[in-house]
């Protein structure tokens, strides 16, 4: 009867430290991504050479505005933006360096859209974060004293282990943002070396008429 008992302590106490867990949990840091802190997107970002432009200027220029709207549109590729580059040159002839810087223009206007909505993503879930790591700390306390107490621990470590399941979440969703920064900066500056290829005037061709 004593090794039972015993053993159904061992259990129990094997039990609790797996709930409340060895570490600490830890909330995100002010900027948890891998990469540098994520500021607006600038012309010279994508092409060095490209002036800033007054915002929606490249939408009364109709190659620039074709073109802007393809290659910042989330369900099309890289790849895909790189061939509507190359297809519209062979149509209509290489860009013209104004035209060319327009839709640089518009690629950061319109990429910035999105670069604040995953910034604001970023943010919420590092204060979501804070919250949930400030409330599993108070549980463990809390789980400490009933257990202390001989009272009913049960309820008090699941739902720790729910906050503990919110914490991974957050996490989780913050460095899916922090890939999809990446991604769209990769993305944007890609596409803008393929706009490059097929300028005329950054590759000594006649400017298109």
């Amino acid at each position: 009867m004593k090794a039972i008992l015993s053993l159904a302590v061992v259990l129990g106490l094997a039990i609790a430290a797996s709930a409340l867990g060895k570490d600490v949990p830890q909330a995100l840091s002010e900027w948890p991504c891998e990469t540098p802190f994520a500021g607006p997107l600038e012309p010279a970002m994508l092409w060095p050479d490209a002036p800033a432009r007054p915002e929606g200027l490249w939408q009364s220029d109709p190659a620039a505005k074709r073109l802007v709207e393809f290659l910042t549109a989330g369900e099309n590729s890289p790849g895909m933006g790189e061939r509507e580059i190359a297809d519209y040159a062979a149509e209509k002839g290489p860009l013209r360096l104004e035209t060319a810087f327009l839709v640089v223009s518009g690629m950061v206007e319109r990429g910035n859209i999105l670069r604040r909505v995953l910034l604001e993503g970023i943010k919420q879930q590092i204060i979501r974060s804070h919250v949930l790591a400030d409330v599993v700390a108070q549980a463990a306390l809390e789980i400490d004293t009933a257990q202390k107490e001989r009272k009913d621990a049960a309820p008090l470590i699941a739902a720790r282990r729910q906050n503990l399941n919110g914490l991974d979440d957050a996490n989780d969703m913050a460095q899916h943002l922090c890939h999809r920064l990446v991604y769209d900066e990769s993305k944007l500056k890609r596409l803008a070396a393929a706009l490059k290829m097929h300028t005329s005037d950054a590759i000594g061709s006649n400017p298109q008429q």
